[in-house]
């Protein structure tokens, strides 16, 4: 432009590093980490709904499977992202990873056993969403201490792509494990 001077490596200064975040090795980490972390979430959905849909031929549970697991988004992500602010949000993502392994467990000892009831299902249902809820936040406010605030916007773009190949590439890869 005119008028503007010119410094020696000026234009350097503002270059912009594309996905910059992945540059990061703990960022490349937590990115891989997260899409399997959404992915296994998505696998086990496909999987226990297919179980339950055919141990108990019920609409109810099938729609109390989908309420489950977005009511607790609606009524805790604020408390569980005050949560997650008050105290280390790496622990928090490791409670809501506990929950989530307890809950995959718990399923295939009661699918295995047969022994599972409708009570149980519910229960581990409304667990299974409160793991999702709890886990959101933390896992948002990750992202600044791994980046910092110089890439942060690059690291957050990046985990909205993360999340939905998990969402997409969960149900396939259940089904492909059903079959």
């Amino acid at each position: 432009m005119a008028g503007q001077q010119k410094f020696p490596g000026s234009a350097d200064l503002n270059k912009k590093v594309a996905f910059a975040a992945l540059h990061h090795q703990d960022y490349r980490r937590y990115f891989l980490v997260s899409l399997f972390s959404t992915m296994g979430d998505n696998i086990e959905h496909v999987i226990s709904y297919w179980l339950l849909v055919q141990k108990f031929r019920s609409p109810f549970l099938g729609g109390f499977a989908v309420i489950s697991h977005w009511t607790p988004f609606l009524f805790f992500a604020v408390y569980f992202g005050a949560l997650a602010d008050r105290h280390d949000c790496r622990r928090v993502i490791q409670a809501s990873q506990f929950l989530y392994a307890t809950v995959s467990l718990t399923w295939a000892i009661l699918f295995l056993t047969d022994t599972i009831e409708v009570w149980h299902a519910c229960v581990l249902l409304v667990i299974h969403g409160m793991a999702g809820v709890l886990w959101g936040p933390g896992s948002q406010l990750l992202i600044h201490d791994i980046v910092g605030t110089e890439h942060l916007q690059s690291a957050v773009r990046l985990n909205s792509p993360s999340r939905q190949m998990g969402i997409l590439f969960g149900p396939a890869v259940g089904g492909a494990m059903m079959l």
